[in-house]
């Protein structure tokens, strides 16, 4: 796993989620897997989505340049995230604040 995913991952994990792991489900070329995490804070068991888009640009499916955050599973590529973060903007975001405004959404 990318460093910087598991970085965005430490950071739910720390604000009330747990790292379910994949959802079964069937891959499509617009991303290379959706993970799953689940609250412990009230209301437990929310859930929301960590969908890594591949590059629309390339073909390869391992080349993942963003996170889409939702609290639904995505079923097409246009779908429209609560939030979504590149992999290099992870690097320089406040992470902290970042998950606050995903939780103020989403167990609120």
């Amino acid at each position: 796993m990318d460093a910087r995913l598991e970085k965005l991952i430490n950071a739910f994990e720390k604000k009330g989620w747990t790292l379910k792991g994949s959802v079964d489900i069937s891959g499509d070329w617009w991303f290379q897997d959706i993970l799953q995490l689940v609250s412990k804070w009230r209301p437990t068991e929310t859930n929301i989505y960590l969908t890594l888009l591949t590059d629309p640009q390339l073909s390869d499916k391992n080349n993942i340049w963003s996170i889409g955050i939702s609290s639904t599973i995505p079923q097409t590529k246009s779908f429209t995230y609560l939030e979504q973060i590149t992999l290099n903007d992870i690097k320089k975001t406040d992470l902290d604040i970042f998950v606050d405004g995903i939780n103020n959404v989403t167990l609120n």
